[in-house]
């Protein structure tokens, strides 16, 4: 169990606050927020899958509830959202962007930039029952640039990421990142459809779009390795390095909880991911970084907290024990702590949470970020 972040999401609507009388098509550009914002909403939100529906009450890319999705006029494209085109999804966000504002999404809203003043969306057409197919081509944004491989260039596609790219033309994502960094900007994990990356010249690319700075897909540099455990002491490595340049926090559990599932935690929805294992169980450093915070956490029990090399902050909590200490610089698969029950918890297991910043609220995506680096569950 974890405990998640304050969150009021797109299934929340204000009390009070009445759908609009009369259901539009176009969203009011007073409230709209542009295509590319919304793409990252849903990428933080759902990886960018329109179409998702875990079972856990929200639906589509931008995660509505199916009250929220009735009350906005969802229902005239389709029964549930995952079942609408991306942009009959967006036509619907637009309107409880312009009833609750950007804190309807308070986590994904916040990472994406999400705000009111857009230039406006394209009408979206009526209609159920849509595939997976229409709906990428009923998207309201310029349809993503087909990949294109010529002398030494590269055109990044939807659901691109730097790993898939890299290991598709036989380089490095950290290649990929040095010879486009001028067209990618300061984040590696920042690219979007369209851009025309440079390979093997040492030389930047360009734009197509003429953006450089919108968030899309995480890199991904490779596949994971399988992970072993140690009973070592708390500075033993683990061979569950990855080929990339990360490692499975814990091994030999499932997954109890998903991230974004809905439930009884105080914000409504888990904020990471729960691995069920038994207690004792070795937990380890998913990626390179500094531990900011080791020992007892409140409702987390014990619990580690690691500031990585991309600026992104790991929690482990309900550790039996904590054995990584504040300041130390851990590697990725080294072991920090041993799983446990304590804090608020219903169970042996490991929650794990990935966060923007060291603060409660700020969770992002852990699967996401562990593609990202070389991990995959």
């Amino acid at each position: 169990m974890s405990f998640p972040s304050a969150r009021t999401l797109a299934g929340l609507v204000v009390a009070g606050i009445a759908a609009p009388a009369a259901v539009g098509l176009v969203a009011q550009p007073a409230s709209a927020a542009s295509v590319g914002t919304w793409d990252k909403v849903a990428q933080c939100e759902s990886t960018n899958d329109w179409s998702i529906n875990t079972g856990n009450g929200y639906y589509g890319g931008l995660q509505f509830s199916s009250s929220t999705w009735a009350e906005f006029g969802g229902r005239q494209y389709a029964p549930q959202a995952n079942q609408a085109t991306k942009a009959q999804q967006i036509a619907v966000a637009e309107k409880v962007l312009a009833t609750q504002g950007p804190g309807a999404w308070p986590s994904c809203g916040k990472l994406a930039g999400l705000q009111r003043g857009g230039p406006a969306p394209e009408a979206p057409a009526k209609g159920t029952g849509t595939s997976t197919a229409n709906k990428n081509a009923e998207a309201p944004a310029a349809p993503a640039a087909p990949k294109s491989q010529g002398a030494n260039s590269y055109t990044v596609a939807s659901g691109d990421t730097l790993g898939t790219i890299g290991s598709e033309l036989g380089v490095s994502w950290q290649t990929l990142y040095s010879e486009n960094r001028s067209v990618i900007g300061s984040d590696p994990d920042v690219i979007f459809p369209g851009q025309r990356l440079a390979y093997g010249s040492g030389s930047g690319a360009s734009s197509d779009s003429g953006r450089s700075s919108t968030p899309a897909a995480p890199k991904s540099s490779s596949s994971s390795s399988s992970s072993e455990e140690s009973d070592s002491g708390s500075s033993s490595k683990s061979s569950s390095r990855s080929s990339a340049d990360g490692a499975l926090p814990v091994s030999g559990g499932t997954i109890s909880a998903r991230y974004h599932q809905a439930g009884g935690w105080s914000a409504g929805y888990h904020t990471g991911i729960d691995f069920a294992v038994s207690t004792g169980t070795p937990v380890r450093a998913a990626a390179a970084g500094t531990v900011v915070s080791s020992g007892w956490q409140g409702a987390y029990g014990n619990a580690v907290v690691i500031k990585h090399d991309d600026g992104r902050y790991s929690l482990s909590a309900h550790l039996s024990s904590a054995t990584a200490s504040e300041g130390e610089r851990v590697s990725a698969g080294e072991q920090i702590g041993r799983s446990g029950n304590t804090g608020n918890s219903t169970g042996p297991h490991l929650h794990f949470e990935v966060r923007s910043s060291n603060s409660y609220g700020a969770d992002i995506n852990p699967v996401t970020w562990l593609n990202g680096h070389g991990v995959s569950l």
